[in-house]
């Protein structure tokens, strides 16, 4: 019986933050949406900021360090 209360308890929570969790993965669709013609409309108008931009984020090269 135990076991049961649990079960329900956890369906419960689920139900109830449902809605929370479907309005973030609306919300992260539509920045990516938004954020997609930005960056093609960004490298466009400065090919060499976006390519420094590029050479930054896709080097191999990590500013961590090993230790």
């Amino acid at each position: 019986m135990n076991e049961l209360i649990k079960i329900a308890v956890c369906a419960i929570i689920v139900v109830a933050l449902s809605p929370l969790l479907g309005f973030w993965i609306v919300a992260l669709v539509g920045v990516a949406l938004f954020l997609l013609p930005v960056g093609v409309i960004f490298s466009t108008l400065f090919p060499k900021a976006w390519k420094h931009v590029e050479d930054s984020l896709f080097s191999n090269k990590s500013s961590l360090s090993p230790s």
